[in-house]
């Protein structure tokens, strides 16, 4: 007899539970891409946003929708780092804009009768602005190529979760034997353990921005061990600080 199930719930109550569960489960499917796979992604949260914003809008409408506000903040970011703007202006800036691109389309659904448009109000104002600000960056400090591996395969993994969670019956499942969130947790320590395979590594695009700085540390410590000054801090820290933040300049 079980003692233990989410199915009795009302179905507004299941739905929302639905929700919960689909975050873990997003969690486990980037983990299997970034551990077994070796692709990178844009962290593992962005992709289950996405995905959570696919299920709400359809993936089709929700694409378009996530690359469009993409480009516009990979376009506007060069202007906050000319006037130097801090990082959590910067934020707060970017979310502000990309709220008034989501209410400028909920206006042109009106305007032009385009109902599925109105959708977009759904999509995690957080994760667009993440995608956006992690392309910019890894554009800033890897290359175009890294920057749009990276997002294709974030999005890839958005729409397999969406795909997996849209089969009749996979949610009664987890609905059913609530307990499986346990075996999730034991399935990804494993993975982590034992198959952190990267069997696809070499497929992500390499990073010739940051191999170029780690040539320009290993320069700087031979200039300055001739020297005599071939310490940490005159060597590296600098060369690491360029490659972390892009905004900084300047010495330390």
């Amino acid at each position: 007899m079980r003692h233990f199930s989410l199915a009795d719930l009302s179905k507004s109550m299941q739905t929302r539970v639905a929700y919960t569960l689909f975050i873990p489960f997003g969690a486990t499917v980037a983990v299997l891409f970034r551990l077994v796979l070796g692709i990178r992604l844009f962290g593992p949260f962005r992709s289950i946003l996405i995905a959570v914003a696919f299920k709400i809008m359809g993936i089709q409408l929700g694409l378009i929708f996530l690359v469009v506000v993409v480009s516009i903040v990979v376009l506007i970011r060069p202007i906050f780092k000319a006037i130097k703007l801090p990082y959590f202006a910067r934020v707060s800036v970017l979310l502000s804009a990309v709220a008034l691109i989501m209410l400028f389309a909920l206006h042109m659904s009106t305007w032009f009768d385009f109902k599925p448009l109105s959708r977009v109000v759904y999509f995690p104002i957080i994760a667009l602005c993440l995608m956006g600000e992690s392309f910019a960056r890894t554009l800033s400090i890897e290359s175009m190529r890294s920057a749009l591996w990276r997002a294709a395969m974030t999005v890839i993994v958005g729409i397999l979760i969406t795909l997996i969670a849209q089969i009749n019956g996979f949610w009664n499942l987890f609905l059913y034997f609530p307990e499986l969130l346990i075996v999730q947790i034991a399935f990804n320590v494993i993975i982590a353990e034992f198959f952190d395979l990267r069997l696809l590594a070499r497929l992500n695009p390499s990073a010739e921005k940051m191999r170029s700085a780690h040539q320009a540390v290993k320069v700087r410590f031979a200039v300055k061990k001739a020297s005599g000054q071939s310490t940490l801090k005159n060597c590296v820290r600098p060369e690491l600080m360029k490659i972390l933040n892009p905004d900084f300049s300047g010495t330390l």
